[in-house]
């Protein structure tokens, strides 16, 4: 037997993660030759920086779920080695025994680092902040043959702690009574996310598929942005909304929108990135579209009504209100779309013979109810956005969504 710690009980924003068996990936995509044995070390390194990470979830009498750490040493970095088209092993996760796994895939000589963390230990901003200090050590380690001295980071805290330090109290409001208007009222199609009776026995990842703009495409994008003052988040917003109502085919139903807000710099004071688990808000917006909506003034009227939640503090607090679930839906309703916008990814460090040319995302889950997640973010100048779904026709959605923001490019390249 080993000895071992409780760390803290998961808080309840944190808990339906741990119910879900849920595990987000983040990949590099690389050109350059990786040093296999200084990753490993940049990867322990990480751990010892971030002891919590070396960590697993139990689950306790009254069905709480609890971060423990023990004495075992972390099985370190997977690499597997691929060739042509040949399909790597599947991943298997268990939150029992780990909340964080590395592997490293090189396929035909191009390598794929892509860090997996249990997502009740950090959404994508702490996530990526973990992926970039990885990189940094691996590039001292490369270059330099060392590294600085480690600096050892407490365990992140909850949202419910980082509000309850700051004075945010839970209100009236949850900002999902926006919802309730479109509840009950309309003859509804079959839902795309309706629960299965089965759940698988470990963590699937979700099927996705995605776009990617050119640059000049991107520049014309953020150019129409900027003409129409408009946020780039809520100009994406009302394409994946246009795009959603157009395939759903049932032009009198609104599309009900719920989407994450990073509270890190709303909050006083502002939140670093890795001081809190999942550090977020939830923004909602119920979309009466018709065919003569423009994109411009859906986009006006999202950010308008975002910025009056974010103004009477109900963002700020809504997570106090509830634990919304990635699966299934409520009932009643029309399907909801999940959007995450992950804004500008910023360039990582990495040795001079060393580039990274892209990155994708991938979620895990062991539910067997149907999941719908839109995510977006520009990298190396280039938008992107991924669909993660169960659903039948992933090709026909990411199209519809290509085809709304090429709409949006030649509107901007006419007017340049």
């Amino acid at each position: 037997m080993f000895p071992s710690s409780g760390i803290r009980k998961l808080a309840r924003s944190e808990e339906m993660f741990a119910e879900t068996h849920n595990f987000i990936g983040l990949a590099a995509h690389v050109e350059g030759p990786m040093d296999v044995e200084a990753l490993s070390d940049a990867f322990d390194l990480l751990l010892q920086a971030h002891p919590v990470l070396g960590g697993h979830l139990e689950q306790l009498p009254d069905g709480k779920w609890e971060i423990v750490l023990d004495d075992l040493m972390h099985e370190g970095i997977e690499v597997v080695e691929l060739s042509a088209d040949e399909a790597a092993p599947p991943l298997v996760f268990d939150q029992g025994v780990s909340l964080v796994h590395l592997r490293l895939t090189v396929r035909d000589g191009l390598a794929q680092p892509t860090l997996y963390i249990h997502h009740s230990l950090a959404d994508g901003h702490h996530q990526f902040s973990l992926v970039e200090e990885l990189f940094s050590t691996y590039t001292d380690l490369v270059t330099t043959g060392s590294t600085q001295p480690v600096k050892v980071h407490p365990a992140p805290e909850p949202l419910e702690v980082i509000l309850a330090d700051r004075g945010v109290e839970k209100r009236t409001r949850s900002g999902l009574e926006r919802l309730l208007a479109a509840m009950f009222a309309y003859d509804l199609p079959p839902s795309r996310r309706a629960p299965s009776d089965v759940n698988p026995t470990t963590p699937q990842l979700v099927p996705m598929v995605s776009c990617t703009l050119s640059e000049e495409e991107t520049n014309n994008i953020v150019g129409f942005c900027r003409a129409n003052k408009l946020g780039l988040n809520s100009l994406l917003s009302a394409a994946v909304l246009m795009a959603e109502w157009r395939i759903r085919n049932t032009p009198n139903i609104p599309v009900p929108y719920v989407y994450p807000v990073d509270l890190r710099y709303l909050l006083s004071p502002p939140v670093s990135a890795t001081e809190s688990t999942n550090p977020v808000g939830i923004a909602t917006y119920l979309a009466e579209i018709s065919p003569s909506t423009d994109i411009a003034d859906l986009a006006r009227d999202i950010n308008d009504t975002y910025k009056r939640d974010i103004a009477e503090g109900v963002i700020q607090q809504s997570f106090l209100h509830f634990s919304p679930q990635y699966v299934g839906n409520p009932p009643g309703l029309p399907d909801v779309v999940m959007f995450t916008d992950n804004g500008i990814v910023p360039p990582m460090r990495t040795p001079p013979d060393l580039t990274v040319t892209a990155s994708h995302g991938e979620f895990y889950f062991a539910v067997g109810a149907g999941i719908e997640i839109y995510t977006s973010k520009i990298f190396n100048g280039q938008l992107m956005i991924e669909y993660h779904s169960h659903g039948s026709d992933l090709e026909k959605s990411i199209s519809a969504i290509e085809a709304e923001l090429r709409r949006v490019v030649a509107k901007q390249s006419v007017v340049s």
